[in-house]
């Protein structure tokens, strides 16, 4: 669905609402794209059917998401924003290699590359700023020198630090404005909620005791994806080992205890979802499925196409010759 607006004025001083449903993991990267550069990576097997609902107004808008299923994302913010997530239910993210929950937020800026796991299940909002004008904010109303160095671009870690009970609040305002926004009962001027999303995203953010560094499963992890995504050919888990410098179990715990799945599923689950996408991409009349397979490394194509059934439900020609169906945040 395209954004709807709450007003009748010139398209720039509107208050944009609406509701974009994805009917699969392509339509992950693909709602956000305007946002994100984002890999989108389905983790276990089923449908993939959920929504976003956003509100709008200025440089500022926030959005409701939901993860039906486990699902791997990598990539970064586009055009100089600021955004954080703040979760609604269900466990948190591993976001950064940090397990995140009510006092520990994850947030990114341009030029940061986001490592995210997501459980099945999950519900949180993503608010997202104009970065300079938050800087900019932060300096006028003397927020501390430690909050706002937590903002700046060069900074130690990436999840923010805030206290519990106002991250619940904050949670609750958003569901309250997108219950209005949906119902057509928002009263706020489009310039009176923008700043109202500013003061918000100011308010939550306390850096007191804020940890650094990554817990090494997570560490492991990311850094196994870098080799894996460096290295040509079939990966064998005993070079990566070797590489990584730790022992197959190690390895094996790690990837259980961030992903969920061995190593070798995770890396199988990532090969089959970028075969979904090139699926997407080529035209059916002038790709067969037997060509992307072999180009992505998969050498048996039946075992290939029955892997693929059992993750997103349908084969590999049945995703060939259809179009994929990815809606976006239109021109926000």
């Amino acid at each position: 669905m395209q954004p709807q607006s709450s007003t009748s004025s010139p398209a720039a001083q509107q208050v944009l609402s609406g509701v974009i449903r994805r009917d699969g993991i392509e339509d992950m990267s693909g709602a956000v794209r305007n946002f994100f550069d984002l890999e989108a990576v389905q983790l276990e097997s089923g449908a993939f059917c959920c929504q976003i609902d956003f509100v709008a107004a200025g440089n500022a808008f926030f959005y409701r998401e939901h993860y039906p299923l486990r699902t791997h994302l990598a990539g970064e913010l586009l055009h100089n924003r600021f955004g954080f997530a703040i979760p609604e239910e269900g466990l948190g993210i591993k976001f950064a290699g940090e397990q995140m929950d009510g006092c520990r937020l994850a947030s990114a800026m341009t030029g940061e590359q986001m490592d995210v796991f997501a459980p099945g299940g999950l519900k949180q909002f993503v608010v997202l700023i104009d970065h300079v004008h938050l800087l900019r904010l932060a300096e006028e109303t003397n927020l501390p020198l430690a909050v706002q160095q937590a903002l700046r671009p060069g900074r130690s870690t990436m999840p923010l630090v805030s206290k519990p009970s106002s991250v619940s609040a904050l949670s609750r305002r958003l569901r309250k404005v997108l219950r209005q926004a949906a119902g057509g009962r928002l009263q706020m001027e489009p310039a009176a909620l923008e700043d109202w999303i500013y003061a918000e995203a100011l308010s939550i953010l306390d850096v007191t005791g804020h940890p650094c560094g990554r817990p090494p499963a997570a560490v492991v992890v990311r850094r196994a994806t870098e080799i894996a995504d460096a290295q040509p050919g079939p990966l064998r888990m005993t070079s990566l080992c070797s590489q990584l410098h730790v022992s197959p179990s190690t390895l094996q715990y790690a990837f259980k205890t961030v992903t969920g799945l061995s190593p070798h599923a995770f890396f199988l689950h990532r090969k089959l979802n970028r075969a979904r996408v090139a699926l997407l991409r080529a035209h059916p009349g002038e790709s067969k499925v037997t060509d992307i397979a072999v180009d992505l490394g998969f050498s048996e194509l039946g075992r290939f196409s029955v892997r693929y059934r059992r993750l997103f439900g349908e084969s590999p020609s049945e995703t060939l010759r259809r179009s994929p169906r990815i809606s976006s945040f239109g021109g926000l």
